[in-house]
């Protein structure tokens, strides 16, 4: 299994969908969330879920994805780091985490250019979503526990040639999922 993290507009999105081309079976994040939901609700990465919810009851939820299926899982966006480390010490067979980032003005330009808008426009989405999901105060315990660190700043085809050695290493692995 691969969980996705990294920063906003880097490319997690565009990860998944590669990775799903390559085979894996794709995942949003808020899939297994909302199935969290019941009792009182908050907010946590990006879906409205049951406060207080354990990890365990999360990676059960995954486990009932993964076992409907022989392919293994990419699942996107992580923004919870603990979260994203509870699930790869808990998982049965061999699980990476990925984190995809590009610099700043990179992750600008494509917003803008994707969505017609400006950059000072982009970049106050990019921040704002940047902020919420905490990723600068998390960003040195992302580095100490992903895998698989994915520089997004280059063209697509080295882009896909990272995610597809990040997706074999995962097959490849003692535990790993082979297709």
């Amino acid at each position: 299994m691969l969980l996705l993290a990294g920063t906003s507009e880097a490319g997690k999105s565009s990860a998944g969908e590669y990775l799903a081309a390559l085979g894996a079976r794709r995942v949003k994040i808020r899939t297994v969330l909302v199935r969290l939901v019941s009792g009182r609700e908050t907010y946590h990465e990006g879906a409205q879920t049951r406060e207080g919810f354990e990890y365990d009851e999360f990676i059960a939820k995954l486990l009932e994805l993964e076992s409907s299926g022989e392919t293994p899982l990419a699942v996107e966006s992580f923004i919870d780091v603990t979260l994203a480390a509870a699930v790869r010490r808990a998982w049965p067979a061999r699980c990476a985490i990925m984190f995809i980032t590009a610099p700043l003005p990179v992750r600008v330009r494509r917003l803008a250019e994707a969505r017609g808008i400006s950059a000072a426009q982009a970049q106050r989405i990019i921040r704002s979503k940047d902020d919420r999901k905490r990723v600068h105060e998390q960003l040195p315990t992302w580095r100490v526990i992903t895998d698989h660190w994915i520089d997004n700043s280059a063209d697509i085809v080295t882009f896909r040639a990272r995610l597809r050695a990040a997706f074999e290493s995962i097959q490849a692995a003692p535990g790993g999922t082979q297709p």
